[in-house]
């Protein structure tokens, strides 16, 4: 949604998952965080939509959030609850560029990628 050094390597990296026919998505709690993040960033709402279209997103429940303050680290609440969901959808990996979300990603056997 917002062009950053890593925004090529970071479109590259999902069209091709999606082009192999990989599953792309997240907890629901990325709605919540991209809305936001259009709103202060003056992002349209509808960019928002066409970016979110495109992923499947998780549901978490209880277990999620079980495992999420469980988690291994210093994380921060959201984090550890992307990367429950993560383990709760049974992935093999995440994407993400925080060190101590990629950490604990790591810690419970979740491979971690971070296009550049």
């Amino acid at each position: 949604m917002v062009e950053e050094s890593e925004s090529d390597a970071l479109v590259a990296f999902l069209e091709r998952a999606l082009g192999d026919g990989d599953s792309v998505g997240s907890s629901l709690l990325l709605e919540k965080e991209l809305r936001r993040a259009g709103i202060r960033l003056s992002i349209p709402q509808e960019r928002v939509t066409s970016v979110l279209k495109r992923l499947e997103l998780l549901v978490p429940d209880g277990d999620v959030y079980r495992t999420a303050g469980l988690l291994p680290g210093a994380l921060r609440s959201l984090d550890a609850l992307h990367v429950a969901a993560a383990l709760r959808w049974g992935a093999d990996g995440v994407m993400t560029y925080d060190e101590r979300q990629a950490a604990a990603a790591r810690a419970v056997g979740l491979s971690v990628a971070a296009p550049t």
